[in-house]
């Protein structure tokens, strides 16, 4: 224990040593405000270099050798200037040690975080995705190091003292530990390893065969809500979230870190999410997905996402989505991002306001083909793959204008109206043979449900509520009818109707303030579009069996895709709960 000790103050010394060239450059605030306290429960403890511990609050700044200390029941997320969080569980004790981050040089940054005891969640940052070895972890006297670059995210916990006990767990990346015992070479992505005293530490095994109890300690890490490991600035992040938290609502800055990407307005039957540190769960309307969740529909589901710049998919039966890259800021809608993978199955898009100030924010790929949108203006499209064995796929345009990059092929351009499949030994230019494509033949005439949302930009978060809201609304309206004699049902109903009324009015003005931020091209003269080429294929379609070339990836009736995006206006009831309705 005590050459552990020693190698850390070491490893701290020499860390020191080789920056002080850099630091003796760089102004003397770099070292300064090197984080903010963004989410905060229960009683936190901060102790400052050289004061006294007092108790922390949101949006709290610290330094360089902080010290945090929850207490029983009590949770702090801690962000910094470079992206970096940090997310403490109850009961857990930890240092911020050397902290330094120049924006635009994130090579030359540091920083050491000393997990006292207790445990925590670690996202890196700039500094851990550019200079892995520059990241310093210790839980306890061991030592943790980020073996590769391009981010990592992991949660540790320690039993310190003599007899040091403790384990990792690895959500994305790949990290080793030197602890007391001997070393743990490599814990790779969704991998346990714990240590004890006075025996050698096993190799790493799968999260999902880790202890019960490890399990569930972990779980409530991994599926706590943590801001994006983006740069931020420290003075004004924190401001921001003690605004929000006065607000009552995220979106009252709108702040797009702060915001998800989207949320789930509609479901027929089920569905389910899976967060980028691979927690699962059953979605609902008013579920919130954030970027790099993937949805699943499962064998007979349909969910339709709307996104905070309008963007609306549709999933089908069997289909699997990935948001694999999301960022929109109302104030400047043209340098928003949107990365979707279409890993199997069927989707539906109407673009939103990313889009329309710039078609080449909006990446979407399907199996291995790649969608590219052609139009400048508002586009409505429909795209199925079915990726077991060879890809077979099929791509049908409502509004606008799309090419195709098959693993065949180029389809140089989809016209509204048209249609293109393609499979194996086909030319991309031509129809596929039926025998391969009826599964996604039938998957794309599947896809419509009763109604969309339009395509205007929402305030995510507060439309979610406002969705969920609704949704319990009508379930309680639903029962107290079904048992009119039945006075509990009855005040429960009248109870849930009240909610969503407020949270309805909540919705519609976060979305007028969303709505003054972002410019909109106008789309007045956009109409819906059935053409006879889509009731052909759809009338086609219809007929079509199950075959073996895939599964069936729906069975529903053919509906020609006749909605085109709408003119971009506020919607009563954030643009979600009124699906297919007037408000």
């Amino acid at each position: 224990m005590t050459i552990m000790r020693n190698l850390r103050t070491a490893a701290t010394a020499i860390g020191a040593c080789c920056l002080f060239f850099v630091l003796t450059v760089s102004s003397t605030t770099a070292l300064a405000q090197a984080g903010y306290v963004h989410a905060i429960s229960g009683v936190v403890s901060v102790q400052r270099s050289g004061a006294e511990a007092a108790q922390a609050k949101l949006g709290d700044k610290f330094d360089s050798n902080t010290t945090f200390r929850s207490g029983a029941s009590s949770k702090v997320t801690l962000k910094f200037a470079d992206g970096q969080v940090v997310a403490l569980d109850a009961d857990t004790a930890l240092r911020v040690g050397r902290y330094e981050y120049v924006p635009g040089s994130a090579r030359v940054g540091e920083s050491t975080t000393e997990l006292i005891k207790g445990e925590m969640r670690f996202v890196a940052g700039l500094i851990g995705a550019a200079k892995p070895e520059a990241v310093r972890v210790f839980a306890g006297d061991s030592i943790i190091s980020v073996h590769k670059s391009g981010g990592a995210d992991f949660s540790v916990m320690v039993n310190p003292g003599a007899q040091e006990s403790g384990y990792a767990v690895v959500a994305l990346g790949e990290i080793g530990v030197r602890t007391p015992s001997g070393p743990i070479t490599t814990i790779a992505a969704d991998q346990y390893a714990p240590w004890r005293a006075g025996r050698t530490p096993p190799l790493p095994i799968p999260l999902d065969a880790a202890p019960a109890t490890v399990q569930a300690a972990v779980a409530g890490l991994l599926t706590a809500l943590l801001p994006a490991s983006t740069p931020v600035s420290v003075a004004s992040a924190s401001q921001t979230v003690v605004r929000t938290a006065a607000a009552g609502s995220p979106i009252a800055t709108g702040n797009a870190e702060l915001e998800p990407a989207a949320y789930v307005v509609e479901i027929v039957n089920a569905a389910s999410v899976r967060t980028s540190s691979g927690a699962s769960a059953v979605a609902r309307v008013g579920t919130t997905i954030d970027a790099g969740t993937t949805v699943n529909t499962g064998l007979n589901g349909r969910l339709v996402l709307k996104f905070a710049d309008g963007q609306v998919v549709t999933l089908g039966p069997a289909s699997a989505l990935s948001v694999d890259h999301y960022q929109f800021d109302p104030g400047n809608p043209g340098a928003g991002r949107s990365a979707l993978d279409l890993v199997d199955g069927a989707m539906r898009v109407v673009t939103g306001s990313i889009h329309l100030e710039n078609k080449d924010g909006v990446s979407i790929t399907a199996g291995a083909s790649i969608v590219e949108i052609l139009n400048a203006g508002p586009a409505d499209f429909t795209v199925v793959v079915a990726t077991r064995n060879q890809e077979v796929g099929i791509a049908r345009v409502s509004v606008g204008e799309i090419s195709v990059s098959t693993p065949y092929g180029p389809i140089d351009r989809i016209k509204s109206d048209q249609s293109n499949l393609w499979g194996p030994r086909t030319p991309s230019t031509t129809s596929a043979q039926l025998a391969t494509s009826r599964a996604v033949a039938q998957a794309a005439v599947a896809l419509q449900l009763p109604g969309l949302p339009d395509n205007a930009p929402v305030a995510v978060t507060p439309a979610a509520r406002a969705a969920a809201a609704l949704a319990e609304a009508k379930q309680a309206q639903a029962a107290a009818t079904a048992d009119p004699e039945n006075a509990q049902l009855r005040t429960s109903a009248k109870a849930a109707a009240e909610l969503a009324q407020l949270a309805s009015r909540e919705a519609l003005a976060a979305n007028e303030a969303i709505a003054a931020k972002v410019i909109v091209t106008t789309l007045d003269n956009l109409q819906p579009t059935a053409g006879s080429a889509a009731k052909n294929i759809a009338t086609m379609l219809q007929d079509l069996p199950p075959t073996a070339a895939g599964p069936a990836l729906a069975q529903a009736p053919v509906s020609p895709l006749s909605v085109a995006p709408i003119v971009p206006t506020v919607t009563p009831g954030a643009g979600g709960g009124c699906t297919g309705s007037k408000c």
